[in-house]
């Protein structure tokens, strides 16, 4: 018998464990041992497991049977191989960093009111369909810049609403950036970031490549 996931979760691999986001329910999660064991069985395509007709509660929340692809873990697109360090500082202008900070506020307000998967399938009808190179020192390192700035008040705990308001900007530019969620296994922490092509925009990539892309869009 076979199983798909359900609408809103996706997974990745790391450190030999399975994490998995579910953007309805703005959630990262793991499995218990015995699951875990289930879920991989799951992926080998044993028949051992494959052949039960019922799933364990914890597995039964966001699997369900169904023909479709094999279950697979998310795989990036363009892995990260570079970021904010490339490029020649920047100035912003004290215009964009006040857009900037429009941008976090309203994500930071949307964010208590409705889930990221909301938030996210909104931003996606307003993504652009043309595929651009990104430009270090041009319009999209000034807005990576002007965000850099607000981490002064913010702090560096806001990478969801930072990253979702710089890619409403950057949609507005013309820019199909894309918004990447990671999650690091010992000790367990998650991260979102802005990429276009394999160019990490509104972080360094000292600090994005030590986070599994467990879902990006």
């Amino acid at each position: 018998m076979a199983y798909m996931l359900r609408a809103g979760v996706t997974f990745c691999t790391a450190a030999n464990r399975h994490f998995f986001l579910d953007r309805d329910a703005d959630r990262y999660f793991a499995l218990g041992e015995q699951d875990q064991h289930l879920f991989s069985a799951l992926l080998a395509m044993d028949p051992d497991i494959m052949g039960q007709t019922s799933l364990s509660p914890a597995l039964a929340l966001f699997l369900r049977q169904g023909e479709g692809r094999q279950l697979q873990p998310f795989a990036a697109r363009h892995p990260a191989v570079a970021g904010m360090e490339v490029g020649t500082p920047i100035r912003p202008s004290f215009m964009l960093i006040l857009r900037a900070a429009l941008a976090y506020l309203h994500a930071k307000i949307r964010l208590r009111q409705r889930t990221v998967g909301n938030l996210l399938a909104e931003l996606a009808h307003s993504k652009p369909s043309v595929d651009v190179a990104p430009e270090v020192d041009g319009p999209l390192g000034e807005l990576a810049a002007a965000f850099d700035r607000l981490r002064v008040w913010t702090g560096e705990d806001q990478c969801l609403a930072m990253s979702l308001g710089y890619a409403r900007i950057a949609y507005r530019m013309g820019y199909p950036v894309d918004i990447i969620f990671g999650i690091s296994p010992r000790p367990f922490s998650a991260h979102c970031w802005v990429q276009l092509g394999d160019r990490a925009l509104n972080d360094r990539l000292s600090r994005v490549e030590v986070f599994t892309p467990v879902y990006a869009q």
